[in-house]
């Protein structure tokens, strides 16, 4: 049947049919209906035959761009999320973009760029040697296993309740703290994680908001020390309790100084009530023994008293560090 005949027998003009026989008309609903009427075919193949067709042409415009992005490749630690299993092992470039993709569960790098400028909200200055493309992957693992932590709805009371019974758990194991740990905020509403560090991702901890009733607390496998470890967490608690859920506080790399000032003041407060550590300074008991007595007195880990003291420049960072520990943790 010529082009000419059948535009006859559907009553279309000859351009239309010609159009959609080049490709440059889709067949509609009432097309396929007129051509089923005219061949015998029915209407749900041309119908189907279409939207092939265009899904077709869209694969080919997405291989096109994703050879475009293959420029990202260098941007991102390819080779760490290979050998951690978030990305498949593959030498094609294609594969590879597509994989980062899916893994950062975004259509393009440009729509992630904007995402993760929107969250984070600092500068990094030019001397600071952090891996944007590194943080953003370890930012990414932290809410994937976030998801997989089930949390009742936020709840403020709660939480502070949390923190509190923690801080009694801080003389523990890891493997006797971190369950408990974990268990306690997520009652509250806070998804608690330890994430193994990306070379330079540069931070040490995050917290940020997953959803409008469940926060993230992130730390990273860098903080091993007992003393940092426990900072860090009650810093990052500070900035969930502020509520500011628009936004991420990445310790170690952020330009709020006053936001930081007052997580590092709660963090401070809350491990060493503030009467209780101006006595103790004002004593000069820095000994083993009398470090391990204030320790035991107010309820914490002796290394956290340590860490204060050398942070304060009472004593040397070379002193007393056998009153530390160190972690190892599983994800190492």
């Amino acid at each position: 049947m010529t082009q000419r005949e059948l535009a006859d027998r559907t009553g279309r003009p000859g351009q239309k049919i010609s159009e959609i026989i080049n490709g440059k008309k889709s067949i509609t609903y009432d097309t396929a209906l007129e051509l089923e009427k005219v061949l015998g075919i029915p209407a749900h193949f041309w119908v189907n035959l279409e939207a092939s067709y265009q899904l077709s042409k869209a694969r080919l415009r997405e291989k096109s761009q994703l050879e475009e992005q293959e420029a990202w490749l260098e941007f991102f630690p390819v080779r760490e999320l290979r050998a951690r299993d978030y990305i498949p092992r593959t030498r094609d470039k294609r594969e590879t973009v597509a994989a980062l993709l899916r893994f950062f569960g975004v259509a393009s790098f440009s729509a992630l760029r904007e995402r993760q400028e929107a969250l984070l909200q600092y500068r990094i200055t030019p001397k600071t040697k952090v891996s944007l493309g590194a943080l953003w992957a370890w930012l990414q693992v932290g809410d994937i296993e976030a998801g997989e932590i089930d949390t009742a709805p936020y709840n403020e009371r709660q939480f502070l309740n949390a923190l509190g019974e923690i801080r009694g758990l801080t003389s523990e194991q890891a493997e006797v703290f971190f369950p408990r740990m974990r268990d306690l905020c997520a009652s509250a509403g806070v998804a608690f994680a330890v994430i193994k560090e990306f070379p330079k991702s540069g931070a040490n901890g995050v917290a940020r908001w997953i959803s409008t009733d469940k926060a993230l607390i992130q730390l990273s496998t860098r903080r091993r020390w007992t003393d940092i470890f426990w900072f860090s967490f009650y810093h990052e608690a500070k900035h969930v309790l502020d509520r500011q859920k628009k936004r991420a506080f990445v310790n170690g790399i952020n330009d709020d100084p006053n936001a930081e000032a007052a997580a590092d003041r709660f963090a401070e407060d809350l491990l060493i009530p503030p009467h209780e550590w101006a006595a103790f300074v004002e004593s000069g008991a820095w000994s083993h023994p009398g470090v391990s007595d204030f320790a035991r007195r107010v309820g914490i880990h002796p290394g956290i008293v340590v860490g204060r003291l050398q942070h304060e420049g009472l004593v040397g960072y070379a002193s007393l560090n056998d009153l530390r520990r160190k972690f190892v943790w599983s994800n190492d």
